[in-house]
């Protein structure tokens, strides 16, 4: 519970490009700053933050806030946490409040709602961490794989017993609820009802999400000759997902951002053996292949990657799947290739040091390379059907780009390296867009004549909704400095219905939203907020001038007026608007007296008879 004042304090003393530049590559651009949005995948930077306004805006996903805001979102925490967590990272003292005018957001039940599951994993862990001091058997195994108690410890390594129902036992006895423990996962319940542990005999490593919570486990076996499964993972909870985590990103991918890479690993003692030499970046999946969401977890602290999986078929085509999950997300890629006769990086640690280890992260080759040498295995390049194989394997690589700018350069140099015409490589990876033809002055020209009224009405309604948004943001721009502009274009009747009733309401207040707390105290829906600051922030983009900005609207107004009366109009008075007005139109520039005489002429022509 905080008072506004307090708030409004934190957010004054915060420096938002300092706060936004951790998770976002900002760039300058004129008053403000422009990067990737953090929210949704994209290649042109279209994520916005205002210095002077204390805001960020991002056009792709229409969010818009300020740094609290932006906290929570990318966070995933709600108000009272990101308010502490950012009062204290950043030195600013707030004081608490239980009365007055404050900010509620009902943060005990926010709190309350995953707190007992969050408290029965971390018991389990205390369960786990404290049965692995008195066994020998697991001692022993950890030793065998380089792990000292020393190293138990520091990495929080437990074990689970190989008894029917300790963990259970032990949960109950602190009062846990018996529904909650079992829809964790972490016992079952057998056909007779007899509740058992779901983990027995295995080296448990636990799971973290970015917020340093416990959600889940990973379980390696001990027995040797066991058909039971080598790994074993939680199952998916409310608070856990497999495909949507990944083990060893802790404490919001600090370490990943300060040293600008990560590194994807296969299993939980690969990233644990690689960061006991010192390798902090390390994060592996978890039991399931790689995925999309995975793939997005990461690029929130980098975008740069060392794939480091096993080495084997089995390693190598993994490394494949993940690297085009990543190209397509647009990460810069490098593939770890171990030519020693070992089969993953924790044996290549254990067996030659961290110093050779480095000299072969250093070899690292990019992804279109390493798919090079692994589909050029068992062709004979001097052959036309090995090259023939390679271009068909080579197809998935091309399909992965978003730009055709990326298609073009591997294309140049596939062709360089296998010796074949460039002009024939495009053939097989590029795939010819079907051109549509757009309209011009509002007309479209489509083969299926049936189709073309739907798609005309459709298109039109797209620009009309774009000509309404822009006349919005003169309004909210210039209102205090065109009267006169701004009064022609409040007369205009907007037909989209959520812009006709935000351009009504933002009438009523004069256009007044130059902050959040302005747009906070209006009577606007939130999706009409949401809308109107994004709106704002377009409004502070530069122009090429006033004049410019404002002519544009008039003319695409005028245009719009055309169509809509043109058919009614005798062939007379189209003859006549198309002399008078139209060809008025055409010329590059207008002073608004030219521009209104203009409109006076279309006024007159459009009368009736």
């Amino acid at each position: 519970m905080y008072e506004k004042k307090e708030i409004q304090k934190l957010i004054d003393n915060l420096d938002i490009v300092e706060v936004i530049s951790e998770y976002v590559n900002l760039k300058k651009s004129g008053s403000g700053y422009m990067g990737l949005s953090p929210f949704k995948e994209e290649r042109t930077p279209s994520f916005s933050v205002s210095p002077v306004k204390n805001m960020f805006y991002d056009f792709s996903s229409g969010i818009g806030g300020n740094v609290i805001k932006f906290y929570q979102l990318i966070n995933d925490v709600n108000f009272p946490q990101a308010v502490k967590e950012l009062s204290q990272k950043y030195n600013i003292p707030l004081k608490t409040s239980n009365f007055g005018n404050n900010y509620n957001y009902n943060y005990e039940i926010n709190q309350n709602k995953y707190k007992e599951y969050y408290e029965i994993l971390s018991s389990a862990h205390e369960f786990f961490k404290n049965a692995i001091k008195d066994d020998e058997k697991a001692l022993k195994y950890m030793e065998e794989r380089g792990f000292l108690p020393k190293d138990i410890k520091k990495f929080e390594i437990g074990f689970s017993l190989n008894e029917r129902d300790e963990l259970f036992k032990y949960l109950v006895k602190k009062n846990f609820s018996e529904k909650k423990i079992l829809e964790l996962g972490l016992v079952k319940r057998n056909e007779s009802g007899v509740v058992y542990d779901t983990f027995r005999n295995r080296i448990m490593f636990p799971i973290y999400n970015p917020q340093n919570k416990i959600v889940g486990f990973g379980g390696r076996i001990i027995e040797k000759d066991t058909d039971l499964p080598k790994y074993l993972n939680s199952a998916d909870s409310v608070v856990f997902k497999k495909g949507k985590e990944l083990f060893g990103l802790k404490n919001r991918g600090e370490a990943i951002k300060r040293k600008g890479f990560a590194m994807l690993m296969e299993g939980y003692l690969d990233v644990l053996t690689v960061r006991k030499h010192g390798f902090e970046t390390a994060v592996a999946s978890l039991g399931t292949a790689f995925t999309e969401e995975q793939a997005s977890l990461i690029k929130r602290y980098t975008k740069n990657i060392i794939i480091a999986y096993d080495n084997d078929e089995a390693g190598k085509n993994a490394i494949i799947r993940a690297g085009y999950i990543l190209k397509k997300l647009d990460f810069e890629i490098k593939c770890l290739r171990i030519t020693e006769n070992v089969k993953d990086p924790d044996e290549f640690l254990r067996k030659y040091g961290k110093r050779k280890f480095i000299e072969t992260l250093k070899k690292s080759v990019d992804f279109y390379d390493f798919l090079l040498i692994e589909f050029k295995k068992n062709l004979n390049m001097e052959e036309i059907a090995s090259k023939r194989i390679l271009v068909k394997k080579f197809k998935p690589f091309f399909e992965s780009f978003e730009t055709e700018l990326d298609k073009e350069l591997y294309i140049q140099k596939l062709s360089h390296e296998i010796g074949i015409e460039e002009k024939y490589l495009r053939q097989e990876f590029i795939v010819e867009k079907s051109q549509i033809k757009k309209f011009k002055n509002n007309n479209y020209i489509k083969k299926d004549n049936q189709k073309k009224g739907v798609q005309n009405k459709k298109e039109s309604k797209n620009l009309y909704d774009d000509l309404e948004e822009q006349t919005i943001i003169y309004c909210i721009k210039y209102f205090n400095l065109e009267k006169e502009k701004v009064k022609f274009l409040m007369e205009k009747k907007l037909t989209s219905e959520f812009y006709s009733a935000l351009f009504s309401k933002l009438k009523e207040i004069n256009f007044a939203v130059k902050n959040v707390l302005q747009i906070n105290e209006t009577d606007l829906t939130e999706e009409q907020k949401e809308k109107t600051f994004g709106l704002r922030c377009l409004s502070d983009r530069k122009t090429e001038s006033e004049e410019s900005f404002f002519n544009e609207i008039f003319e695409s107004w005028l245009r719009r007026e055309i169509d809509e009366i043109n058919e009614n109009l005798s062939r007379a008075k189209q003859f006549k608007l198309k002399r008078e007005v139209e060809m008025e139109l055409g010329k590059e520039f207008h002073t608004f007296e030219e521009l209104k005489e203009i409109y006076k002429k279309f006024e007159e022509i459009r009368r009736p008879e």
